[in-house]
C-alpha cells in the first residue's frame, strides 16, 4: 500500500508538470513570531564580555507576488514584523560586575525571492518545502544611540496547503528566518545584535 501511495504520488508529480501551465498568485499571511535576539558586548580595555538576550514573541505580517509552474513556485516576499521593545535588559557575571541597557528597541523587515517545491498528490491536500534569499532591514535603537544596516538574509520554510477551489488556497507553514545583524562600535567596546525568527504561519493564495 505504501509502495502504491508512492508511485501514485511521483505519477501525479510528472503528470501535472508535464502539462503545466504558468499561473499567477498573490498571497497573505499572518505569523506568531518567536523572535531571537541576542546581544553581545565586548569591552577590550576592561577585558570584559556581557551577553543580553532580548527575546520577545510578536505578530508578524507577509505578503507575496508569485508564479507557478506544476509543483514549482517562484515568489517575491515582503515580512513586517513589529519592533521588539525591551525597556530594561539586566546583565550580570555572578560576581561583582553588572550592566543594563534601558529602552532597547530594534526594528527588522526583510524583502526575500522564494522557491518553493510542492508534492502534489492529486488531493486537495498538498506539503510544501522552500527556501529564500533577500535583503533586511535591522535598526537597533538603545535609547541615545542607534544605528541600521541591510544585511543578507535567508530563510526555509515547510507547510501544508488546502485547495478551497481552482483559485482559493489556504497554507499553514513554519519559517525560519537568519536576518543577520548589527555590529556597534564605542570606542574600546563593540556590541553585535543577532536575529533570528521561528514563526508559525496561516494564510491564504489567490491563483489568477
Amino acid at each position: 500500500m505504501k509502495k502504491f501511495l508512492l508511485l501514485a504520488g511521483v505519477a501525479c508529480l510528472f503528470a501535472a508538470n508535464a502539462q503545466a501551465e504558468v499561473n499567477q498568485y498573490v498571497s497573505a499571511k499572518v505569523s506568531y513570531d518567536f523572535n531571537k535576539v541576542n546581544i553581545k558586548n565586548a569591552d577590550f580595555e576592561e577585558n570584559q564580555m556581557e551577553r543580553w538576550k532580548a527575546n520577545k514573541n510578536l505578530f508578524g505580517t507577509h505578503v507575496a507576488y508569485g508564479v507557478q509552474a506544476g509543483y514549482v513556485r517562484g515568489e517575491v516576499e515582503l515580512n513586517n514584523s513589529r519592533d521588539i521593545k525591551r525597556n530594561h535588559l539586566e546583565y550580570s557575571n555572578g560576581a561583582n560586575y553588572e550592566d543594563t541597557i534601558d529602552h532597547f528597541r530594534l526594528y527588522k523587515h526583510s524583502v526575500m525571492a522564494n522557491v518553493y517545491f510542492d508534492y502534489l498528490t492529486c488531493t486537495p491536500w498538498t506539503p510544501y518545502v522552500g527556501a529564500g534569499l533577500g535583503t533586511s532591514y535591522l535598526k537597533a535603537d538603545f535609547g541615545e544611540h542607534a544605528k541600521s544596516v541591510y544585511n543578507l538574509a535567508w530563510q526555509v520554510m515547510a507547510g501544508l496547503t488546502y485547495d478551497i477551489n481552482s483559485n482559493w488556497t489556504v497554507d499553514a507553514g513554519y519559517r525560519y528566518a537568519d536576518l543577520g545583524r548589527i555590529r556597534k562600535n564605542w570606542g574600546n567596546a563593540v556590541t553585535k545584535v543577532t536575529a533570528r525568527d521561528h514563526e508559525i504561519l496561516l494564510g491564504v493564495r489567490y491563483t489568477f
